[in-house]
């Protein structure tokens, strides 16, 4: 089955039918899709790309409070 960019509308429905709080939707090609109660945004943990900022955002926060201050 080919990936397809869901809906606002379609992430809604499956969070519905799932009930998870964590969004992992191997079918969808969005990375990021909008929060179920909240202004902003959340990662689809399924998208490898999720998981490239995520280490990326790790990365730069030890090397500011760590790496940085050795320094």
């Amino acid at each position: 089955m080919a990936k397809h960019q869901y809906t606002a509308e379609e992430v809604a429905e499956w969070r519905k039918a799932h009930g998870s709080f964590i969004y992992f939707n191997t079918d969808d090609a969005n990375y990021m899709v909008p929060k179920p109660y909240s202004i902003g945004r959340s990662f689809n943990w399924a998208h490898p790309v999720s998981w490239v900022v995520a280490a990326a955002i790790v990365a730069f926060l030890i090397y500011t409070l760590f790496i940085r201050k050795a320094a």
